[in-house]
């Protein structure tokens, strides 16, 4: 079982909306570390992802226009590339050639690295542009 991943505040990104959305995947990414992989758990990871892409990357890809981002397109880039990876390892598991356990643990890599990646990395780069100024 890989190690349960605990939201810190460093993670924030400093809009309440995203956040939350992060904290969302960071749940997703805990329950395929604590259960045991069958058919049922990787059909609801498939549907939260793909309603996670929609919604989430919508929503950013949103306040970053609104807000001017210069790395836009390089944003946009990465969140095609993880639909990419979503659509093909969503179709390598409805016609059977992966088992849900060895799906499991690929799927959760791949999320635990786009963690890393994407979130603590990239979207840190708008965390200036998007965070309301402190009150004072």
């Amino acid at each position: 079982m890989a190690e349960l991943i605990v939201w810190q505040e460093s993670y924030s990104v400093g809009v309440p909306e995203l956040d939350s959305q992060h904290k969302g995947l960071i749940d997703l990414i805990n329950r395929l570390s604590r259960e045991p992989a069958n058919s049922d758990l990787m059909g609801w990871i498939f549907a939260e992802l793909e309603a996670y892409t929609k919604d989430h990357f919508a929503t950013e890809e949103a306040l970053l226009k609104r807000a001017g981002y210069p790395d836009l397109k390089t944003h946009r880039r990465e969140h095609a590339a993880f639909e990419r990876w979503l659509s093909a390892v969503r179709q390598t598991y409805a016609v059977g050639v992966a088992s849900p356990s060895m799906l499991s643990e690929s799927v959760n890599a791949f999320l635990r690295d786009w963690l890393v990646r994407h979130i603590l990395g990239s979207d840190m780069a708008y965390k200036e542009i998007l965070s309301p100024a402190p009150a004072g």
